[in-house]
């Protein structure tokens, strides 16, 4: 008996530690609310793909895994004090969506390989910006997925673009309140730290909060 469980088990424990977390993992969760004002570019055609790669996988809300939403809903109250909402230009990718990304643009430049992933397929990264309490959006240094060495978050403005320098750091101070940092090269980048501890969600399994 015990010889015949023993490649079961085998192949149990393959199924466990050697795929991408799917059915074992956390569920996601749809981050909503006042202060939050979806906007995501994969969901457009104005993007530097220049195609909408989330209509044909029904992506159409910012889902984040339960630990990142703590954290963004721990700043609503922040945003609020100063009349300002959070834009969600990308969240939680499935990686399909990675996939398709990557056979449009395969250069790790500019596209995560699905192979190794994104932190966005662990669905605890956003990519984000600022805009007033009527959604007018608040000018940056640049624009998202610029590729230039000004949307670094410490590149330097001419005085004349003070303000948008100022607009960026302002969005750094509010995120880094709750723990999260920019990426070296992205100011619109935020993610958990010790990102590699979560896993890639393979799939979409989100509910409602």
């Amino acid at each position: 008996m015990r010889r015949a469980l023993l490649p079961l088990l085998c192949f149990l424990a393959f199924q466990v530690f050697c795929h991408p977390s799917h059915a074992g993992s956390p569920q996601l969760v749809v981050l909503e609310g006042p202060t939050f004002l979806l906007s995501l570019q994969y969901d457009t055609d104005h993007n530097f793909l220049k195609k909408n790669v989330y209509a044909d996988f029904n992506l159409h809300q910012c889902y984040v895994h339960p630990d990142l939403e703590a954290k963004l809903k721990a700043l609503a109250p922040k945003l609020a004090e100063k009349k300002l909402k959070l834009v969600l230009w990308d969240c939680y990718r499935p990686l399909a969506v990675q996939e398709a990304m990557w056979k449009l643009v395969p250069d790790s430049r500019y596209v995560a390989n699905p192979k190794s992933g994104s932190n966005h397929n662990r669905g605890i990264a956003v990519d984000v910006s600022l805009a007033n309490e009527d959604g007018t959006p608040v000018e940056m240094p640049t624009a998202f997925d610029d590729f230039s060495t000004f949307a670094a978050p410490k590149s330097y403005c001419m005085p004349e673009h003070g303000s948008l320098c100022s607009n960026r750091d302002l969005l750094i101070e509010l995120m880094a309140t709750v723990g999260l940092k920019p990426l070296a090269t992205e100011w619109w980048h935020y993610q958990l730290p010790n990102a590699k501890k979560y896993p890639i969600i393979e799939a979409l399994d989100a509910k409602k909060p």
